[in-house]
């Protein structure tokens, strides 16, 4: 299996500075020897996004763009300094400053890196897989919709106990306040409201738990508007993170990474009594956008209502031996389709259920809802 990194990864660690670097860089305007403007590109003139360019040794610095252009104001006193490129999957690259002097637009080129995975020491992968979840996360406001706009989408759900089946079938009409301008799971909860219409079943809801949809549990999957789970920087440290392979997915290049929780949390999984949790995530390697979400989860109980939802000391209806998976894809705008399949237990009877939400079309219009149907509706 093939992975790629970067060579070193100590610049990894100087990350988080290079926005200081650039700012004190700015500053010393009134003693500038150069600006450096060019773009990083790939031995097949590919730009190269996100590439970590700076000064050896200093904490001047900036980063290429999405389109691999860059600029870097040279103070006199670095002139003779020699200027980095690091991007993963890229062999860094060290220039001497002096040689990029007086050309109105560099181009630079990385070369490709490939290593075995028995290469590869594990803290620096470990690194690498850090750096493109966090991206991946910081970038999900450029990648996807921002702004109101609603989709329109097809709803599917299926109950199958005992050798009968219920089913139900809907329009669902999803407003979304602020897109993925600032994705959070309090954002996501106060500004996407849903509605359903043309609700075709064959069965009559006589209980709160038959005429639930499902479909809050459904969209808190969306880990890329709530910037939760894999895609909370701040909870990357509590996955063990593996990089699967590299493949092509819908004729883009991205790297699959694998994550795990060993002891599963909340936060991680959005599931109160989950005690298994993993799955992949695919991330395109040209603008580092979450393409595709997979995950796989147990847990010994859970309430009728929802993963998310605790159970309290005297209910005593809720279902056992759960065990799911879903799975959720992305495409220029945000999620496209989200499913959930689960397998349960409820008075001693196994249980299957399975939910699917497919987004027929999204369009900024002010067509706002203001309230979610919890319930299927007339």
């Amino acid at each position: 299996m093939k992975q790629i990194i970067g060579q070193q990864s100590k610049w990894s660690l100087i990350l988080l500075v290079f926005v200081i670097g650039s700012l004190a860089a700015n500053a010393q305007e009134g003693n500038v020897a150069a600006t450096l403007v060019g773009k990083v590109v790939d031995n097949s003139g590919n730009p190269v996004a996100y590439t970590n360019i700076g000064l050896e040794g200093t904490y001047y610095g900036t980063a290429s763009n999405a389109e691999g252009e860059f600029e870097l104001k040279i103070p006199e006193e670095f002139k003779e300094y020699q200027i980095f490129f690091s991007a993963v999957g890229f062999k860094n690259k060290t220039l001497p400053v002096s040689q990029l002097f007086g050309k109105e637009f560099a181009l630079v080129r990385l070369e490709a890196q490939s290593y075995s995975i028995d290469d590869i020491d594990i803290n620096a992968q470990s690194k690498v897989l850090l750096r493109i979840l966090r991206t991946a996360s910081e970038n999900i406001h450029k990648n996807f919709q921002d702004g109101l706009f609603t989709m329109v989408c097809d709803y599917s759900w299926k109950k199958i106990a005992e050798g009968k089946s219920k089913k139900r079938d809907a329009t669902v009409e999803i407003t979304d306040k602020n897109g993925y301008e600032a994705p959070s799971k309090l954002d996501a909860y106060q500004n996407r409201n849903y509605r359903f219409s043309n609700v075709k079943k064959n069965f009559e809801s006589y209980s709160l738990y038959d005429g639930n949809t499902n479909l809050d549990e459904l969209l808190n999957l969306d880990f890329a508007r709530s910037a939760s789970s894999i895609l909370n920087p701040s909870l990357l440290n509590s996955y063990i993170l593996s990089m699967e392979e590299e493949p092509t997915y819908k004729g883009v290049s991205t790297w699959l990474v694998g994550f795990k929780q060993l002891a599963p949390t909340f936060e991680g999984t959005g599931d109160f009594y989950a005690n298994q949790f993993e799955g992949k995530i695919y991330i395109n390697k040209n603008n580092y956008a979450v393409m595709r979400i997979e995950c796989w989860v147990s847990a010994p109980k859970q309430n009728q209502l929802g993963r998310g939802l605790a159970i309290s000391a005297d209910n005593n209806n809720f279902i056992t031996d759960v065990a799911y998976d879903f799975s959720v894809n992305y495409n220029n705008k945000g999620v496209e389709d989200l499913s959930l399949n689960k397998t349960y237990k409820k008075d001693g009877v196994e249980i299957k259920e399975s939910t699917k939400l497919i987004v027929k079309s999204a369009i900024a219009e002010n067509n706002t809802i203001t309230s979610r149907d919890y319930f299927e509706g007339k």
